[in-house]
């Protein structure tokens, strides 16, 4: 059975008796609000339950009376209806929310991606009966006569967008496609604007990508240090609805679990399709909502996962051990592989970075055991980070083989290991995090 995916938000001191404003705002949005496209266009929006849930959750309100959330970062799959939910969410910060000349920033990394949740807000006042009287819409902005200052803008972080607004609310949409220095600058120049506002929503709604130097991994990251301490930032909402690492991507109730809209705005059929027709990585980021290291892999979809099984390493048979090694930022593995019947059985242990450091010792320490424990016929290793630590071992007899990672050896190393992969000749036990990076690798 596939584990229930993480759907992620932090927890008030007083769960389940918080006050909210949220009730509020489904009423005006399911009173004002028009389903903006498809099956249901023209329309009364009317909200999901977990919708509705995210509502109650995110407009919680602190004593004062003032929102509790001033940034919200929410994280679905495509085709749960992200965006026209931001759509409808910005036309409340610009009417329904009661701020004095309400500037609110409707934003995206392209021009045709800002012009989805833009259009989106812009067709429901066109096709809402109450929206329509009291709204002005063009090319780029929405204008409410009716309260003084009121306007609704269209940007791109193409376009960028200029210093010196005072912004009530920004909602930028798939803020994992906000990549480079411009994405960064266009990023840091709206969510400075808000600091003039009593109550600001930075809102992000987007799907996991896979830069990790980006905004958008910056807050995933952030609102998992919430998901673990809610006191570690009161102001941020985090709701990441995603398949858990190592659940199976081909299993439709994984489909089911990632996508909160299942059977409703995306069905079964749908998924099926998408994954005889993309890459895995693009699968998982897109309707799994999970981060890949890379676009796409480098191996047919399937293929790794056709090689897990039981593996064996035993005292007796010949071992190789290799070391990728790295001093910080980067994770460290070590792999050990065995023969048996032409199969090559791997086993590998990852240290990933405390703070900014590598644990060396702990390297080194598994590397010991590995030679007592095994017939260790080889331990081959870099010597770019791993010199002083590789004749530490060759001094206390542990077979060292230096192995420098130029493309020469390198290529055909790939190579090799593409064909045991693909031909069955490989086999690992499915330990999440190596299938992570195995899958992420990309061709270059």
């Amino acid at each position: 059975m596939a584990k229930k995916p993480v759907s992620s938000k932090p927890k008030s001191p007083t769960a389940g008796a918080a006050l909210t404003k949220g009730f509020e705002v489904i009423a005006w949005i399911e009173r004002h609000c028009i389903f903006p496209d498809g099956q249901w266009i023209g329309e009364p929006f009317k909200l999901q339950r977990w919708q509705r849930e995210l509502l109650l959750g995110m407009f919680e309100i602190e004593p004062g009376g003032l929102r509790r959330y001033r940034w919200a970062l929410l994280g679905l799959s495509k085709k749960n209806g992200k965006s026209s939910l931001a759509a409808a969410l910005a036309l409340y910060f610009l009417i329904g929310d009661g701020e004095p000349a309400p500037l609110v920033c409707v934003c995206a990394a392209s021009e045709d991606q800002a012009d989805l949740v833009y259009g989106f807000a812009r067709r429901m006042c066109e096709l809402s009966p109450t929206l329509s009287l009291i709204t002005e819409c063009y090319e780029r902005e929405i204008l409410v006569p009716s309260i003084t200052g009121a306007r609704l803008r269209r940007l791109s972080a193409v376009a960028g967008a200029n210093d010196g607004m005072n912004v009530h609310a920004v909602v930028c949409d798939e803020l994992h496609e906000w990549t480079g220095p411009k994405g960064t600058a266009v990023w840091n120049v709206l969510t400075n604007s808000t600091g003039a506002r009593r109550q600001p929503m930075i809102l992000a709604t987007t799907t996991a990508g896979f830069d990790r130097e980006t905004p958008c991994y910056a807050m995933y990251e952030h609102g998992k240090k919430v998901e673990a301490d809610p006191d570690f930032d009161p102001h941020f909402f985090f709701h990441w609805v995603e398949a858990p690492a190592g659940a199976d991507h081909t299993d439709p109730e994984v489909w089911r679990n990632a996508n909160p809209s299942f059977g409703i705005t995306v069905r079964e059929d749908f998924f099926a399709d998408q994954l005889l027709k993309k890459p895995q990585n693009v699968f998982e980021r897109y309707f799994l909502n999970r981060w890949t290291l890379s676009e796409q892999s480098w191996l047919p979809a399937g293929a790794w996962e056709a090689c897990r099984g039981e593996v064996v390493i035993d005292d007796s048979t010949p071992a190789t051990v290799g070391v990728d090694m790295a001093l910080k930022h980067d994770s460290v593995a070590v792999v050990t592989v065995q023969m048996h019947d032409g199969v090559a059985h791997v086993r590998s242990r990852v240290w990933n970075p405390q703070g900014d450091r590598i644990d060396v010792q702990a390297v080194e320490n598994h590397i010991r055991a590995l030679h007592r424990e095994l017939n260790v016929n080889a331990v081959a290793y870099d010597p770019a980070y791993f010199e002083r630590s590789a004749q530490v071992l060759a001094d206390e007899g542990v077979p060292m083989l230096e192995h420098p990672q130029s493309p020469s050896r390198m290529v055909p190393a790939c190579l090799g290991a593409y064909e045991a992969i693909v031909q069955g000749r490989l086999m690992h036990d499915g330990d999440p995090t190596v299938s992570d990076h195995v899958l992420s690798a990309a061709q270059r």
